[in-house]
């Protein structure tokens, strides 16, 4: 049987190393409150948390389409009460252009910012706040551009997929050097880009997954497509996404159709479809049930999260927006494919994840 090791008796190193990872200093008080070991181990100074500075700093980049553009990060946390620790909420927040002591929280599905006008602040001491995932967008001055459908960083080079479906990449730390487009003679536009276990992933509209070289740029093409098949009479997936899925890179289709509201024929949408790769066999296989995990999938970025962590979140089950209505989150059920809005008055407990009770 191996020896049990005290907390107090970990090796610097280590401890050294588990400061290092925490991204608050609420945290690292929480962490030098545990034996005097750690206390005396670890200064709380402004030096630690470099990883989680890194990230979230806004960075100036090469100009785009003759324009001075800015790296806009903003991060995704769980909330929950340190009283009573199990299920929390999930906010999304973004440091304040040209202030870097304040942070504005913004609406989770979106970078819409939420209304602070009612004076409710959040005492950290009562509540634990855990990282859980990054996102990132480019801006021009203060607003943000919604030019690239999808930005992805990487140590100092950062990757796009603009509005034409084309991926782009620059290097943070060379604000002089211009962007550069990466592309194949096979395929040339794309839908979603992503890191994952440190690889830069690319998705084409046909698809299929190609892999990125951060070395020399090149694109390779690394499975087959996705089936193209329809969901219901004359509507087709037109959207399509990459996540991460226990540990796996998965494929989302997102299927849209047309519908006339006050006049005014607008895209809606009516389901979506998993897809998973089979390594064996190498073919795509549909994901029916994702199990106790829900997938988020915000405007910059989707993930998944476990559904029993959040309050009201439901498993098997995607939470999304539409462009349409920016403010009325939707949940859709993987089992029977129903969709649930946020707006219906019926339906706010399966949306109280996004709903946090901080008073």
């Amino acid at each position: 049987m191996s020896k049990v090791v005290e907390w107090s008796d970990l090796p610097g190193d280590l401890v050294d190393y588990v400061a290092n990872g925490l991204f608050s200093k609420i945290e690292l008080l929480r962490f030098r409150s545990i034996c005097k070991t750690w206390r005396s181990s670890v200064v709380a100074s402004k030096k630690r948390f470099p990883n989680h500075r890194n990230r979230n700093r806004r960075r100036l980049l090469s100009s785009y389409d003759n324009k001075t553009c800015s790296l806009s990060p903003a991060a995704f946390y769980r909330v929950i009460r340190s009283s009573c620790p199990g299920k929390g909420w999930l906010i999304k927040t973004q440091d304040v252009c040209d202030d870097s002591s304040k942070t504005q929280l913004l609406s989770p599905l979106s970078r819409n910012s939420i209304d602070s006008s009612s004076g409710i602040t959040l005492d950290l001491l009562d509540f634990t706040v855990s990282e859980i995932h990054q996102s990132y967008d480019v801006q021009y001055s203060k607003k943000a551009s919604y030019t690239f459908a999808r930005v992805v960083l990487v140590g100092d080079l950062v990757f796009v997929v603009n509005c034409n479906k084309q991926i782009w990449w620059c290097n943070s730390s060379e604000t002089s050097k211009p962007w550069e487009r990466i592309m194949d003679e096979e395929v040339q536009k794309f839908s979603d880009i992503i890191l994952h276990r440190g690889h830069i992933y690319a998705l084409d509209l046909k698809g299929a997954i190609w892999w990125i070289s951060l070395y020399e740029f090149n694109i390779f093409q690394y499975g087959p497509s996705t089936p193209l098949e329809y969901y219901e009479i004359d509507d087709y997936c037109k959207d399509k996404g990459l996540v991460e899925y226990c540990g796996d890179l998965c494929v989302v289709h997102r299927f849209r159709k047309e519908f006339c509201v006050k006049r005014v024929n607008v895209e809606m949408t009516i389901g979506f479809k998993v897809y998973k790769m089979d390594v064996e066999n190498v073919e795509w296989v549909e994901v029916k049930c994702l199990g106790d995990k829900a997938l988020v999938m915000a405007t910059d970025s989707c993930f998944s999260v476990l559904a029993s962590d959040y309050h009201g979140c439901l498993e098997n089950s995607i939470y999304f927006i539409d462009n349409e209505e920016k403010n009325d989150v939707k949940m859709f059920k993987l089992g029977d494919g129903s969709i649930t809005k946020m707006a219906d008055s019926s339906s706010q407990s399966c949306f109280q994840m996004f709903i946090p009770h901080f008073t």
